[in-house]
């Protein structure tokens, strides 16, 4: 999860950032170092942009809960990847 930078060019941000989050997925194929516009439908539906809340709900959602304070993994791909690949979303 990350502010949504106003643009990517070349891989840095320029312009800032939004008042927006964005989620970004690397299991499902996103690159956080490519701009929005430039990233497949069902990659941007993902991102967003979200509030910080609707961005942690994305993330709950997509990859299960953060770790807990025992600990406890949230594991590394959860099913939300494998649905973003049955939609096109290839890595």
């Amino acid at each position: 999860m990350r502010r949504q930078p106003v643009r990517i060019v070349d891989g840095r941000v320029e312009g800032g950032y939004a008042g927006v989050f964005e989620f970004i997925c690397p299991g499902c194929g996103d690159n956080p170092y490519v701009d929005y516009s430039e990233i497949p439908p069902p990659l941007q539906w993902l991102r967003g942009p979200h509030t910080l809340q609707a961005a942690l709900e994305a993330y709950d959602e997509h990859l299960g809960p953060l770790p807990g304070p025992n600990g406890d993994s949230a594991g590394s791909l959860g099913p939300g990847c494998s649905e973003a690949r049955q939609v096109g979303v290839t890595r």
